[in-house]
């Protein structure tokens, strides 16, 4: 009877604790999203999926299964427009290339079911650079575009030892909303969504036990 009493503050002592750990490591990213679009001036070209690469890195803090995760990610969006008979010209259909370099700084909280997590949460886009190529003429229009926009994200991922991978959702702003818009003058909600997949590997983990 002792040697149960005993026993039982000794097992609440050993669940008493907390396990912090903290990860860094660089990020590579695919996203892929689509914005379809048509009207008498304009549409996309439906088979193109807008595509972006994203590159950067990461840094977590993890207290048990709770984590919290912000990364710093480098990333390049490119999305094409179709004029229809442009100027009034039948059968003149030319296409407008846009290119955008960008800031992108999510920071999202999760849960670990072992080696599986899910997580979600916002991210920060600042644009730092966007080109337009129409006619054989190459354009700056950085200062036309919303130098910030927001973006939500919904994900789940697995950690393999060092490799981390994760799956996406994400719901936000896109250029190809805004570069309609600012091309024909017509008010074109720019939401979309859009799917990612990214792998991080785990370059230093540091584990504090309180």
């Amino acid at each position: 009877m002792l040697a149960a009493f005993l026993w039982v503050p000794n097992l609440k002592a050993q669940q008493d604790y907390f396990e912090t750990y903290y990860t860094v490591g660089p990020v590579l990213k695919v996203v892929q999203s689509n914005f379809s679009f048509s009207n008498d001036q304009v549409n996309t070209p439906e088979a193109e999926p807008e595509v972006g690469y994203q590159l950067g890195g990461f840094f977590r803090t993890r207290v048990n299964d709770l984590f919290v995760q912000a990364e710093l990610l480098f990333a390049s969006t490119q999305n094409d427009l179709i004029f229809k008979d442009y100027n009034n010209v039948s059968g003149f259909n030319p296409r407008a290339e846009f290119e955008f370099t960008s800031l992108d700084i999510p920071i999202v909280i999760g849960h670990f079911f072992k080696n599986l997590r899910i997580e979600t949460g916002p991210a920060v886009s600042v644009l730092l650079k966007g080109n337009q190529f129409f006619l054989n003429e190459q354009t700056n229009i950085t200062n036309q575009f919303n130098s910030v926009s927001l973006q939500y994200r919904f994900g789940v991922g697995l950690d393999i030892n060092d490799v981390l991978i994760s799956f996406s959702y994400e719901v936000g702003l896109s250029k190809a909303g805004e570069s309609l818009r600012n091309l024909i003058g017509t008010n074109v909600d720019p939401k979309r969504t859009q799917i990612g997949f990214s792998v991080a590997l785990a370059l230093h983990r540091h584990k504090k036990r309180q």
